[in-house]
């Protein structure tokens, strides 16, 4: 069963389709990236996953709960933070918490007080729970609305654009803790982000969609498809013209190609450049970008 999934999901406005016949799941533990370009359908599909609009045809489900026929039931497993989080300056973060967690049904009032101190504690931020939110960094605050998503015990977490605003150690922290969060609690993310490289360190699978429509659904390894070897040789040009004979090659530096080429083929690559006279000075393997894939992908 996924914790998260969109079924045959479909979201006209008047004669106008934003989302055309989408079907993806997620399941416990894993880390989902989503992406599209501007205007692919993001937005609404997050406002689809979140219970504030309905479908026109198809159904969302979360732990298996219809979003579409038991809303408030299916979304009390669900935690999101849309972009930057947003707080009373004025109060601290744990007074922040202990008013949010009102919110939540299944949270008894005597259990409040722990269970707010217990996600302070997950997210790291127990030294500034007394701390006024107007006084915390950015990367503060987005671990705040991580703690605030934490309240419910969700099974699935959705992030939209979290790194937005982050210096590059905000981002590390922020990577840091959702990858401790699924380790210690195995619960599921779903992120939209157009920092591709931040996901492509982060994410284990991806959603891609373009224009509405699913283009992509599968692991992270998968959308990259053969691997990038990072060749240094000698003389290049030469080496260039007999490499792009048969596989993708670019030219990187004076005297280095990318080659895309499965490791099975290596061999045979490096046989054929020594029998032409072509020295071979390094060989590194390298991860496609997630960046080349996608732009790949939806330019085509």
């Amino acid at each position: 069963m996924y914790v998260l999934e969109a079924k045959n999901v479909t979201k006209k406005v008047g004669s106008h389709t934003l989302i055309n016949n989408m079907s993806f799941g997620v399941e416990k533990g894993q880390i989902c990236g989503f992406l599209g370009p501007n205007g692919a359908g993001k937005t609404t599909l997050i406002r689809l996953l979140t219970g504030l609009i309905q479908p026109t045809k198809g159904d969302l489900a979360i732990n298996g709960i219809s979003v579409t026929q038991n809303r408030t039931k299916a979304l009390m497993n669900l935690g999101a933070i849309v972009e930057s989080p947003i707080f009373f300056p004025y109060l601290t973060g744990r007074k922040a918490l202990t008013n949010l967690a009102r919110l939540h049904p299944q949270l008894p009032r005597a259990q409040r007080k722990a269970k707010v101190d217990e996600v302070l504690e997950k997210v790291s931020l127990s030294h500034a729970a007394d701390q006024k939110v107007g006084t915390y960094s950015l990367g503060m605050k987005q671990r705040l609305g991580i703690a605030q998503a934490l309240l419910g015990d969700p099974s699935v977490i959705i992030l939209d654009e979290p790194a937005n605003g982050l210096d590059p150690m905000g981002m590390r922290e922020l990577r840091s803790l959702i990858l401790q969060l699924r380790e210690e609690t195995g619960i599921s993310f779903f992120i939209s982000s157009h920092l591709l490289d931040e996901l492509q360190q982060l994410c284990d699978h991806l959603v891609v969609i373009k224009q509405g429509e699913l283009v992509w659904k599968g692991e992270l390894g998968e959308i990259s498809g053969a691997p990038v070897f990072a060749y240094t040789l000698s003389p290049v040009e030469k080496a260039q013209k007999l490499i792009q004979q048969s596989y993708a090659v670019q030219r990187i530096s004076k005297n280095q190609l990318n080659v895309e080429i499965s490791e099975d083929e290596i061999g045979d690559l490096n046989k054929i450049l020594i029998e032409n006279g072509i020295q071979i000075l390094s060989v590194e393997k390298k991860q496609k970008r997630l960046e080349d894939a996608f732009i790949e992908m939806v330019s085509s």
